[in-house]
């Protein structure tokens, strides 16, 4: 894992203060690679690219960056290619010699040798700047799963582009402003759309998408796509358990074990879940003792909380007697209950940059995870994430498919669910609780994900509703290039595919990544091996539900292979909310007063009276935390605009 920054001149002209911008890129990411810097100026002074190396494969090796082997051709690499072992093997083949077991001289050499064209055959993460200099080339590329990130801003026949926008702002001589359509998609999904940002003008590429500079036109397009469709006749065969089981290990057993940091330490997250107990399962085949972690963020967790009306579970307790049982070196993270100044710290100083328009507070959880795993020597941290978007673990999921048994068979019945009198009946018929506002259609099919955290019911308290009301947003909607198997898939599949193309890549993945990226920890999805998730994908919805459980595959597999007590496990989540949870009543106050105390209401289109509806305690605190973490960082933006004049 590392960072990588960069401009080119699209007309091919020298570049004003090249050398200092680059620099000042380049200073701004060194948390994302502490281990090795270096630059590249061209000698036109018409291009610059860096690149800050977090040593992971072949740590000990130290070589020019960013990497060129023939002061023509250049790479700056964020991520890690898997299979880079096999790949190194057919390129030797072909003749080219090697000076590093890393996996980034193989990446060069494969773009060298196939440019562009054959990217689907990396088994990795990654996002990657190839520069030609004889030619002015640049190719720009994001990972399908989008566990990478890259963004890029084109303005006065310059392109910039950066791991973090904090850099873009760094090395950048313009002046940004905020998107207020990004900002609605922010407080309602804590995150801005695929492929935008909170900023115009500043772009985040899409995954699985490529951007070439060739003579200086600027082209984006995907280079490979999502396929279920070669697990669909699997499926409709109705094969037998036993069968399916089997081909979920061959998939899963293969994707670990590549996956495994052999030269660096490494932890693993483990709560007792499902799914990090079916990780740390498979993990244990190849790796004898694996460095097991477990975060506190709530006293719940240490007292219990009520799984079923007759059983109590002390997630604590179940983790540690489960990693004894396993057989692996388990840590506790209390730091999140123990050092409420931390957690302050933590909070304020996030608040203040979220230009990506990623706001939801668990980024203070997972960053206090990558402080743990730091302090600790470990350099990599596996994360479960993916199983519960993929097999519809979440409540609001499970509360859809029965909606979908009602409204996805009698889809004229849709209009019906609009009512404020059908909705009130349905919602005591099913006990909904996520998805109560029914913001949801199947022609065309809109699904509510997840991480929708401001409903457009509580939306309309701070915006006119005529700015978003028959808004769809782009979390929901499934993207155009999958729409070809809308009529191939059911609503659970259909869903899953949503999940996997946008909410993965733009809203967990980037979380995960800014948070322990921040304390220079690599992050690892083994669930997001592309091959697994359209495995996953291409499973009907007996695969995931059953009455009230989501993940009926999964619990179904630990159940009979693992663990019973952990196939029951009810859906927690990894961490608690610390904007509430562990705060201090001097940093509510300080929330409070911000939100007060400032004119950024004035400059966008909110309701007049939306700072007192924002502070009503009727009204969820998640708003307040969103409205905080908006406001300091258009505070931020406005100090950098004022250092830029």
């Amino acid at each position: 894992m590392c960072g990588i920054s960069g401009i080119l001149s699209l007309n091919g002209k020298p570049i004003s203060e090249i050398d200092t911008r680059i620099k000042k890129m380049t200073k701004t990411l060194y948390h994302r690679g502490p281990d090795q810097q270096g630059v590249h100026i061209s000698k036109k002074k018409n291009f610059a690219m860096s690149q800050n190396r977090l040593s992971i494969v072949d740590p000990k090796k130290f070589f020019d960056l960013p990497l060129s082997k023939n002061g023509n051709e250049f790479l700056s690499f964020n991520g890690e290619i898997y299979n880079h072992v096999d790949l190194k093997k057919n390129l030797i083949n072909k003749g080219i010699k090697f000076s590093t077991n890393c996996d980034q001289e193989v990446l060069y050499e494969f773009l060298k040798e196939f440019k562009s064209e054959r990217l689907s055959e990396l088994n990795g993460v990654w996002a990657f700047a190839f520069y030609n200099e004889q030619r002015n080339n640049l190719l720009l590329s994001r990972d399908l799963m989008g566990e990478r990130h890259i963004f890029f801003s084109i303005s006065k026949n310059e392109i910039i582009f950066s791991s973090e926008i904090k850099s873009i702002l760094a090395g950048s001589v313009n002046n940004y402003e905020f998107d207020f359509e990004s900002l609605l998609d922010s407080w309602k999904f804590y995150a801005s759309s695929p492929g935008k940002t909170l900023l115009k003008n500043v772009f985040k590429l899409k995954p699985g998408h490529n951007l070439k500079v060739e003579n200086g036109k600027v082209d984006i397009f995907q280079f490979q796509k999502i396929n279920p469709r070669k697990w669909l006749d699997f499926f409709l065969r109705n094969p037998k358990p036993e069968k399916v089981e089997e081909e979920f290990q061959k998939i899963f057993e293969e994707e670990v074990q590549i996956r495994i940091p052999n030269e660096v330490k490494n932890f693993t997250c483990f709560s007792g879940g499902i799914d990090s107990t079916l990780y740390t399962h498979f993990l244990k085949k190849f790796e004898k003792n694996p460095n097991t972690l477990f975060q506190v963020s709530s006293n719940d967790q240490l007292l219990g909380i009520v799984q079923s009306a007759d059983e109590k579970i002390v997630e604590l307790e179940f983790a540690k007697n489960l990693s004894n049982k396993i057989g692996t070196n388990h840590s506790v993270d209390y730091m999140s209950i123990e050092n409420s100044k931390i957690v302050v710290n933590e909070l304020q100083s996030f608040s203040k940059e979220c230009f990506e328009g990623a706001i939801d507070p668990g980024n203070v959880n997972y960053s206090l995870l990558g402080k743990f795993v730091n302090k600790n020597g470990g350099k990599v941290l596996t994360m479960s994430e993916g199983p519960d978007e993929l097999l519809g673990g979440y409540i609001a999921d499970i509360e859809a498919n029965k909606i979908d048994d009602i409204f996805g068979r009698f889809k004229s019945l849709n209009k019906l669910a609009k009512l404020d009198f059908i909705k009130s009946i349905l919602n005591n018929f099913l006990k909904l609780e996520k998805n109560n506002e029914f913001e949801f259609s199947y022609k065309p099919f809109y699904s509510r994900v997840n991480h929708l955290v401001c409903p457009n019911k509580t939306l309309g308290k701070f915006f006119p509703e005529n700015l978003f009301i028959n808004k769809k947003f782009d979390f929901g909607v499934l993207d155009k290039d999958y729409e070809d198997l809308i009529d191939e898939l059911d609503y659970s599949q259909l869903r899953a595919l949503i999940y996997a193309s946008k909410t993965l890549p733009d809203m967990y993945n980037f979380r995960a990544d800014k948070a322990m990226m921040k304390n220079s920890v690599e992050v690892r999805l083994p669930y997001q091996a592309v091959t697994l998730v359209e495995f996953f994908i291409a499973m009907p919805r007996k695969y995931r539900f059953q009455g009230n459980w989501g993940k009926n595959f999964l619990r179904n597999y630990c159940k009979k292979y693992v663990d019973k007590n952990v196939s029951r496990r009810r859906k927690y989540g990894m961490g608690y909310d610390l904007f509430r949870q562990n705060t201090s009543k001097s940093f509510l106050t300080e929330v409070e007063e911000v939100i007060r105390n400032t004119n950024f209401f004035s400059n966008f289109p909110f309701k007049k009276n939306t700072i007192n509806k924002i502070l009503d305690h009727r009204t969820h605190p998640g708003n307040r935390w969103s409205a905080y973490c908006l406001i300091n960082t258009y505070n931020s933006l406005s100090k950098i605009n004022e250092n830029n004049i």
